[in-house]
């Protein structure tokens, strides 16, 4: 009884306590962003700079790993190819490889400079594949997929602006 009586006592004096006085000068958070953004513009020349740096990057990247583009495997060749894009908006350089091999089509978007996988689709080669021919991976982030054609619409914002 001694303790519920405590209890409530503390319980009493700690919601009778005044919350302490906003301060004016809060701003809100989309105000906040926008000054944010306006500080952190880039000129077009900064961009341009930034975009051949991807470049470069994603050119040495796939030449470490694929040399010309072709690898011979147990089941036939692997092609792969390369595309990159500087993403003026998330401020990353994405480098989207894709190997074809013997009917399966493996596409890898990738940050270049974090090494981060933003994405992978694994599956058949042809959009023409029957409807139970589904991937056997198919993500972007944290979203799924169940086609290439949904992949891609996935992909398309990181590599366009």
């Amino acid at each position: 009884m001694l303790r519920r009586l405590a209890l409530s006592a503390l319980l009493g004096t700690l919601c009778a306590c005044d919350p302490p006085p906003r301060s004016k000068d809060v701003e809100k958070p989309a105000a906040r962003e926008q000054k944010k953004e306006a500080e952190v513009a880039l000129t077009r020349q900064q961009v341009g700079e930034l975009s051949a740096r991807c470049e470069k990057a994603a050119r040495e990247q796939f030449r470490r790993a694929w040399k010309d583009g072709r690898e011979k495997t147990t089941t036939g060749e692997s092609i792969a190819e390369f595309r990159n894009h500087y993403n003026e908006r998330l401020k990353t350089c994405f480098y989207l490889l894709t190997v074809a091999s013997a009917g399966t089509l493996n596409k890898m978007l990738f940050d270049i400079n974090g090494g981060e996988l933003y994405g992978e689709y694994l599956g058949p080669a042809s959009s023409d594949a029957p409807p139970a021919a589904f991937p056997k991976t198919c993500m972007v982030e944290s979203l799924y997929c169940a086609s290439g054609r949904e992949w891609d619409v996935l992909v398309r914002p990181y590599m366009e602006n």
